[in-house]
């Protein structure tokens, strides 16, 4: 079993938080971006996340998420590709996994200080 986990580790560019922080998406080429569905964050790191959705959404789609957290006065703005969504309960809940496109410095600065934060608590997941 341990040599699993450290495979596991291994592939794993970048150390992952679990936390539920409060976050708004959409998919970027939907024509009607006024429409925002609010979900919750499984995990996140400086690679990505994985949050939860109410739609599957097919890998390759390009989403935006307006992550806020109780540390930020005001919300974070993230690009990324869907990687997959992961059926939770039956056509109601999917895990959807999202890459990180490339990020804006703020969202670098904000991604780095809740990871470090996190980690320095021991709330990290490997």
């Amino acid at each position: 079993m341990a040599k699993q986990n450290e495979t596991q580790q291994e592939r794993r560019q970048y150390l992952r938080i679990k936390k539920n922080f409060i976050l708004s998406y959409y998919v970027l080429s939907d024509p009607k971006t006024t429409h925002h569905d609010i979900s919750q964050l499984k995990n996140i790191s400086l690679g990505g996340m994985c949050f939860v959705t109410s739609t599957k959404y097919a890998s390759g789609i390009k989403i935006a998420v307006e992550l806020k957290t109780p540390y930020l006065a005001g919300t974070t703005s993230l690009k990324g590709t869907v990687l997959e969504s992961h059926e939770k309960a039956i056509d109601i809940l999917y895990e959807t996994r999202v890459m990180f496109d490339s990020l804006t410095p703020q969202a670098q600065v904000v991604l780095n200080k809740i990871v470090s934060y996190f980690d320095q608590q021991g709330q990290t997941k490997t």
